[in-house]
Formats: C-alpha cells, sequence, structure tokens
C-alpha cells in the first residue's frame, strides 16, 4: 500500500488547543525546518484558533501573522521538496495567500463562503473540504446520537462535489475531511476513523484530522499525551488508503508509517 502524506500542523497562534503555537517568526520558521527534516510532506499553516471557545480574530490580525511566515518560506531553500498549505476560511486571506505560491488551502468551514468559492474557481489550487456544524467546535452543538456518521459525510461529500461543480471546481482539486471532532460526538469521530475505508472507497481523497483531539480525552485527558493514541489510529488509516494524514508530531508518524508502508 502507498504512504499516505503527512500533513504538519503550523500554528501562528498563542492559543492553540495542543499547546504547540508560536508568534514569533523565528519560532515558526524552526518549527518549519524541523518538521521538513522529519519528512513533512505538506506544512499547513493557520492563524487562527479553531478550538471550542476561541475568540473570532480579525482579518488584518490573520494576515499579520500569517504574511511575514509566506514572505521567508518564499525564500525557503528546500520550497520546491514540500507543499504549502493555508488553513483559512478567509477568501481575502487566501486571495492574498496565493501571491505566495501556496498550493493548497484547509477550508475547515467546508466551503461555505460563496466568495470563497469564487477565489477558488479562479486559481488552480487544491482544496481540503472539512465537515463542521461550527467553527470553532462547540462541544455542545453535535449530532444526534443516534446518527449513521459514515453515511451523513458520503451525503455530504456529494453536496459539496455539486457546490464545487458550480462554479466549475473540477472535483480533482478536492480533498475530503470529515471534520474529527467538529459537531459529532467522541463515539461518531471512532466511528468514523474505524470506517475510513469506506469513505476511501466511495472516490476521491481524504484527509484525517485527528491528532490530538478532545475526542480522546478518555485515553488522554491532556491534549500532549495523546500522541500514542494518535499514532495508533494513524496505522489503523494508512491500512485503509487514507490520502494524507494531518499531525502535530511528523517525526513518529513518519516513522511509523514508512514502516508499514514498505
Amino acid at each position: 500500500m502507498s504512504r499516505p502524506q503527512i500533513m504538519g500542523i503550523i500554528n501562528r497562534t498563542p492559543d492553540s488547543f495542543s499547546g504547540d503555537g508560536s508568534v514569533s517568526v523565528p519560532e515558526t520558521m524552526a518549527r518549519i525546518d524541523k518538521m521538513l527534516e522529519q519528512g513533512a510532506d505538506i506544512i499547513d499553516i493557520g492563524a487562527e484558533s479553531t478550538r471550542p471557545g476561541a475568540a473570532a480574530m480579525s482579518e488584518a490580525d490573520e494576515w499579520a501573522r500569517l504574511e511575514p511566515v509566506l514572505e521567508a518560506l518564499a525564500q525557503h531553500p528546500s520550497r520546491n521538496d514540500f507543499y504549502l498549505s493555508l488553513d483559512s476560511c478567509r477568501s481575502t486571506t487566501v486571495e492574498k495567500a496565493l501571491g505566495y505560491g501556496i498550493e493548497l488551502v484547509n477550508d475547515v468551514s467546508g466551503l461555505r463562503s460563496d466568495a470563497m468559492l469564487q477565489v477558488l474557481s479562479g486559481s488552480d489550487v487544491d482544496v481540503v473540504v472539512m465537515h463542521a456544524l461550527t467553527v470553532p467546535a462547540d462541544p455542545e452543538i453535535t449530532w444526534d446520537g443516534g446518527v449513521d456518521a459514515v453515511a451523513e459525510i458520503l451525503r455530504w461529500k456529494q453536496a459539496m462535489l455539486q457546490r464545487a461543480a458550480s462554479v466549475n471546481i473540477d472535483s480533482t482539486r478536492l480533498i475530503f475531511d470529515p471534520g474529527i471532532g467538529f459537531g459529532k460526538t467522541a463515539a461518531q469521530s471512532l466511528n468514523l476513523i474505524a470506517h475510513a475505508g469506506e469513505l476511501v472507497d466511495s472516490g476521491g481523497r481524504w484527509l484525517i484530522g485527528h491528532s490530538r483531539k478532545s475526542f480522546m480525552k478518555s485515553l488522554a485527558p491532556e491534549p500532549n499525551d495523546r500522541d500514542g493514541p494518535t499514532l495508533a489510529m494513524s496505522a489503523l488509516l494508512a491500512q485503509t488508503g487514507v490520502h494524507i494524514l494531518r499531525v502535530h508530531e511528523v517525526g513518529r508518524h513518519k516513522a511509523l508509517l514508512d514502516s508499514l508502508c514498505m
């Protein structure tokens, strides 16, 4: 089987739920260099927290955090060796970032914005479309416990294909993210991971972002203690054919996936 691509998470925010956020440009660049040395295929940079209870930030503040890093990365000596992803749901931010050579947009709002659709339709970048009931995540707003999570995500996928097609965004540019922890109970998130093969079998590319999330808190109360469960789930996901794993800890994932996918 082929190895999933590893997307390393870079948070340009001091209030990241996992405690790995940074606002200093040198600190951020050092984190990126470490992830690249460890084998990250994709670097995903975001400046606005989506953790439960996160305060909204202004467009100007988001761009102020992103622009200096994007400028530095444009001159990075290894720039041709990795994909650069922007984690943002603001069309104006994405439009500016396109000028810095991003190859991927990670839209946690799931193409809800007509303005975002128009910006993407005028570009050739790929886009991660994530399912969420609310952004930021609200633990009080989830599907009913009896909802079939897999069936709902497959229905949502078809709706996203139609929405993208309405502005001539080719389906091959879409990467689907079921939104682990966003509007799902812990059981539903676990069910999506356990049945990720059904999502993959439905066609298209799939990304899973499960790293250190709170659906694991019964196993490990603190985010930084969840790397073990994250790795175990990643091993399962790799065997289903998932295309991208979005993770905090790149080095151990690279070693794990290389051993599984030789």
